[in-house]
């Protein structure tokens, strides 16, 4: 009988800020309600009109107010209470928002970036796979010269 162990996140995954901000998230997000969360905010994008993957500095500034509204509203919803009432009254830089967006899809997305496709690879070949290539060093009278 086979049998394998899965571990869940029990404690809040911590978001440090500066020298004395701390900001917790939740421990374990089931995969639909995050799916479901971005899912949300991708479609007040499009009402929008804007396309993140794009340039946007061409968009007008009630649409980007209210882009990051949407965004910081996401990124609250995978706080603790207590710290997405604390995040929902602070004055962060874009790029730290925009960090701890990339990081809820680290740690929330399973492995499976749902806007990027930069957070998957190509698997590497496994160790000692034998290629066709001769082999200087297996007697290879050409290689030599003999």
């Amino acid at each position: 009988m086979a049998r394998k162990s899965f571990a869940l996140q029990t404690e809040p995954h911590v978001a440090e800020i500066g020298d004395d901000i701390e900001l917790e998230f939740l421990p374990e997000v089931m995969g639909d309600d995050y799916l479901d969360a971005l899912g949300r905010l991708q479609d007040r994008y499009k009402n929008l009109g804007i396309d993140l993957s794009g340039d946007i500095d061409g968009a007008p500034p009630e649409a980007l107010r209210e882009v990051n509204a949407a965004l910081r509203e996401f990124i609250g919803s995978l706080m603790l209470p207590e710290s997405a009432e604390r995040f929902s009254t602070m004055r962060l830089p874009d790029r730290v928002v925009v960090a701890l967006l990339e990081w809820s899809k680290e740690i929330y997305g399973g492995g499976r970036p749902p806007t990027s496709s930069s957070g998957s690879a190509t698997a590497s070949p496994p160790r000692g796979t034998r290629s066709t290539g001769s082999s200087r060093s297996k007697g290879s009278t050409r290689a030599t010269g003999r």
